[in-house]
């Protein structure tokens, strides 16, 4: 049985491994006065049940057209206007869930705490099948092309038809034995599937069959104990203009070429939050909740902002000209895309954001870990 630990607590007793004769536990940097240049407003806010009941999901509300999707732990599913808020239907499906929703071709896919995945009526959230596939499911599933692509916490990857849940092909990668609480969700772009491991291994399969095409040690496990030697990655790999960006917790940030896995750039950093990208730079939030920017053809730094540091912040999203992130204090912050500098602030719940907030044009979209979904403007 695998060993997981949060990644909070697992910060924490890195610190502590480092230097335990003192108190290292970092508290969450105090808030920086500034003066806000970017109007941000609360348009509305929906419950949409309990939340993620205390473990550590990092569960995320999702876009299509003018519709937000979004479930919690219990396995409540809900659909809001995302002008409004107005609440379009509602269900309770009959297993507890574990990620954010995926959709594609009138279907919503949410993995399960029972090692599988269900599937939803779009239109109506009405179940239409569920498969198991053998183990937790923490990554978000990823649909496309009728397949909908599965990554369990034990390395297995399975590939199950969107029409029933019928498997159509199942890879397995070995783990190590301690991982973090957090898993990253596979991406499809045309025939390629871009996977990253708790092992720090990047392996991209073909989409329609399973077959490897190439993989890469990203990070090397260092150390001699099993938290000093974790190099999950637990960040979505973003692929851009024939590249893939992945980053892995305790190791590196690397670029990629897709079809060949040849190394175009790295950098030694740590990260388990996220990754995201506009026209010219990467961005990154790191282990120590700094924010990072770099040069998307080069990987030279362009900036770094510091003023969040150890609040637990989520992974950055692209929003126009601006980058957005949340934190466990219960913030939204916005940043200046161009030198890293504040530029707004919102308070949106005490209990905190885990998952990526959700943009869609000039709307963000918010879930709390205690369920409460909330719509900003600006």
């Amino acid at each position: 049985m695998k060993k997981i630990l949060f990644a909070g607590l697992c910060c924490v007793l890195l610190a502590l491994a480092a230097c335990a004769s003192k108190d290292n536990t970092m508290p969450p940097s105090p808030l920086v006065s500034f003066t806000p240049t970017l109007q941000v407003g609360n348009l509305w806010s929906q419950s949409v049940g309990g939340g993620t009941d205390n473990s550590y999901l990092r569960m995320s509300p999702v876009v299509i057209g003018q519709v937000v999707y979004a479930a919690d732990y219990s396995g409540r599913v809900a659909a809001f206007d995302a002008a409004s808020g107005r609440v379009l239907w509602r269900v309770q499906v009959a297993v507890p869930l574990t990620t954010s929703i995926a959709v594609d071709a009138g279907k919503l896919f949410i993995g399960t705490n029972e090692g599988g995945v269900i599937a939803l009526d779009q239109s109506n959230g009405q179940a239409l099948w569920m498969t198991a596939v053998g183990n937790d499911v923490l990554a978000t599933p990823c649909a496309a092309k009728g397949r909908v692509i599965v990554k369990s916490i034990d390395g297995s990857v399975t590939a199950l038809s969107e029409a029933d849940g019928r498997q159509l092909w199942h890879y397995a990668e070995n783990m190590p034995p301690l991982i973090l609480h957090a898993d990253s969700q596979p991406q499809v772009v045309g025939n390629f599937a871009v996977i990253g491991f708790a092992d720090g291994k990047l392996v991209v399969l073909r989409a329609n069959s399973g077959r490897v095409v190439w993989a890469r040690q990203i990070a090397v496990s260092k150390g001699s104990t099993d938290i000093e030697r974790m190099v999950d990655i637990d960040v979505n790999p973003i692929v851009k203009n024939g590249v893939v960006f992945a980053a892995t917790y305790q190791g590196k940030l690397a670029a990629l070429n897709l079809r060949s896995g040849r190394l175009l750039w790295e950098h030694s950093i740590s990260s388990y939050a996220g990754i995201a990208a506009d026209a010219h730079h990467l961005y990154l939030s790191d282990a120590n909740s700094h924010v990072w920017a770099f040069d998307l053809q080069s990987g030279a730094v362009n900036w770094r902002q510091t003023q969040l540091a150890y609040r637990m912040i989520t992974g950055p999203v692209v929003m126009g000209q601006y980058i957005a992130v949340a934190d466990r204090e219960g913030y939204l912050h916005w940043l200046s895309s161009r030198d890293g500098h504040m530029v707004a602030r919102a308070g949106v719940s005490r209990a905190g954001v885990l998952g990526t907030p959700t943009v869609s044009g000039n709307r963000l979209f918010a879930l709390t870990s205690e369920g409460g979904l909330f719509a900003f403007g600006i």
